[in-house]
């Protein structure tokens, strides 16, 4: 990306604070006037005190010395409370907007990236698009303030002088520029190792169960060694270019102030400058390198911040699901679907993974879909979810296509509990609430008796206050999937998903979590989509997939009884 590119595309985030950047650099112009000032207030100390050995005049420079740096303390301490603010509200919007923005993208989009790389963009490299936009620009325009006062008092003292202190900055510029074409490949190097290093160690602390299970312990470090490996060699490499370029730009500063010291006796000699102008000089000199020196390390320092840009625009050009202009709200939903022709093909797939596929279900009725793995299954439920959107043919609810409602009404009528069961570290009541955190605590306790979740959770010692730990795993299998289903059931919608409900449960564990569906089917459509014979027991109808078309439809055998729990929950 191009500099131009970059404020371009972040313009937005840094327009409504313009004004108050703009009063910032204000405030850096005036203590840039104050610094000069004290500079040339030197002169007068050396001039008029100094070599007359005269105190008289030391009184009035000595009270205007105080209130410069009174006047400095105050301007700094605004500059850094304004910079502080203003960089905050930055920061705290686009991280914001980036994280919403992530939390839209379609699954598939989710499912291509390791979660560590993405925590990765949306904090660190976040700060680079900041450190850009705000700290490098404004530095820039701030040295270049503080170059014109120190450059106009430079050439107010002693003209010749000033241009003869000008000669090294062709060569300070041109090590800049080369040093920067050595920091950008550094710093996306450095920026791409960080994100693996975050991604390998959440992927390995999140699965840390298995990593002892299967005695991983050395391989999870050693693939985290590699990445910490990686950036100390970046780190190492930058080291170097530094340790080679920097030597040159003292160097250079070097050169020219002893050209001017040189200068400086003849301008002595010639009664061109005093011993006070001439320290005053130098003095100013020493000082306008500096900003000089700024301007040049801001293109590597530019590059450092794109190598993190790069990787959040990426993030952010992924297209989420949004809303047509004209969708409409759908009221009080009954729970009819209709896929129509339905193809779908994933980003990057060789194949489809539905191909003309056609589905009817309404309330009342749970229909079962069944298949091998790849069939396409729970690409149905990310379908009724807004997931994704077809590539060919019309998903319908209630008669109206989903794309032509908002993705929030459409989402509230389909209620899913997942294949992988997702609990927060927090109480089993704030996890069943999680689906309407309005809910009552007897709407909570009425979903959980639905599910056949109450009498478990009233026998923990802390009850509906119990902590489920991370991803619920102080819990059972099965006590997970029935809060699943309890939270599901609160949402109280009109169609109900239930994505591989069983998976990994007993038999008896599987009829107990699917108990509640007869119930739940009275008012509701039930897709239940598994490879497990005992959720067919439930069915009412059993669709077959294979390579996403449906290859029969049939009822199932249900001679074997539902268990006294389906009764129960009627």
């Amino acid at each position: 990306m191009t500099v131009r590119d970059v404020i371009a595309g972040y313009w937005p985030y840094v327009r409504p604070l313009r004004w108050w950047m703009l009063l910032g650099l204000v405030l850096l112009a005036a203590q840039s006037l104050v610094g000069v000032v004290e500079i040339l207030l030197f002169q007068q100390l050396v001039d008029r005190v100094l070599v007359p050995a005269s105190v008289q005049p030391l009184l009035w420079i000595a009270g205007a010395y105080v209130g410069l740096n009174l006047l400095n303390a105050v301007l700094s301490g605004a500059d850094d409370i304004l910079g502080t603010w203003v960089s905050q509200r930055f920061l705290v919007r686009l991280r914001t907007d980036t994280f919403r923005h992530v939390l839209q993208l379609p699954q598939h989009h989710h499912d291509n990236r390791r979660l560590g790389d993405i925590l990765s963009r949306i904090t660190s490299d976040i700060r680079a698009v900041e450190s850009f936009m705000l700290g490098d620009l404004t530095a820039a325009v701030a040295a270049v303030i503080q170059l014109a006062f120190l450059l106009g008092a430079l050439f107010w003292l002693q003209w010749e002088l000033a241009l003869a202190s000008l000669v090294v900055v062709p060569l300070m510029w041109w090590v800049a520029t080369r040093f920067a074409r050595f920091v950008k490949d550094v710093s996306r190097e450095r920026a791409r190792r960080g994100g693996s290093l975050t991604a390998v160690a959440e992927e390995a602390l999140g699965s840390t169960a298995l990593v002892q299970t299967y005695d991983r312990e050395d391989d999870a470090v050693a693939s985290f060694h590699r990445q910490n490996r990686g950036i100390a060699a970046a780190q190492m490499a930058g080291a170097r270019v530094r340790a080679v370029f920097l030597p040159i730009v003292d160097l250079a500063e070097l050169v020219g102030l002893l050209v001017v010291v040189l200068l400086g006796v003849w301008a002595l000699h010639t009664d061109r400058l005093t011993l006070g102008g001439l320290l005053a000089f130098l003095t100013l000199m020493v000082q306008c390198y500096r900003p000089i020196r700024e301007l040049g390390d801001l293109l590597p320092s530019m590059y450092d911040a794109t190598a993190g840009i790069e990787r959040v625009t990426e993030l952010l050009r992924e297209e989420p699901l949004r809303d047509r202009p004209d969708a409409r709200t759908l009221e009080q939903p009954a729970g009819r679907i209709e896929l129509t022709g339905v193809r779908v093909r994933y980003p990057g797939a060789d194949r489809d993974a539905l191909d003309a596929f056609d589905l009817i279900a309404g309330p009342g009725e749970v229909v079962a879909l069944v298949g091998p793995s790849g069939a396409g299954k729970s690409t149905v439920a990310r379908l009724l979810t807004r997931q994704l959107e077809p590539d060919a043919g019309t998903v319908r609810l209630d008669g109206i296509e989903l794309a032509d409602l908002t993705l929030r009404s459409s989402r509230a009528a389909v209620s899913v509990v997942l294949q992988e069961t997702m609990l927060l570290d927090a109480s089993i009541r704030d996890n069943i609430a999680y689906a309407r955190p309005e809910a009552s605590d007897d709407e909570i306790a009425a979903a959980a008796r639905a599910a056949d979740v109450d009498d478990f959770v009233r026998a923990l010692p802390n009850g509906y206050a119990t902590r489920v730990g991370q991803r619920g795993r102080s819990l059972s299998g099965g006590q997970r999937q029935r809060i699943a289903l309890a939270r599901a059931l609160l949402r109280d919608a009109p169609v109900l998903v239930l994505d591989e409900p069983t998976t990994g449960l007993d038999p008896d564990t599987a009829r107990r979590v699917l108990a509640p569906l007869r119930a739940a089917s009275e008012e509701r459509t039930v897709l239940l989509i598994t490879h497990d014979p005992v959720a067919l027991e439930y069915a009412d109808r059993v669709v077959h997939l294979t390579e996403g078309h449906t290859v029969a439809t049939d009822q199932p055998d249900q001679s074997e009884p539902h268990t006294e729990f389906a009764g129960s929950m009627r």
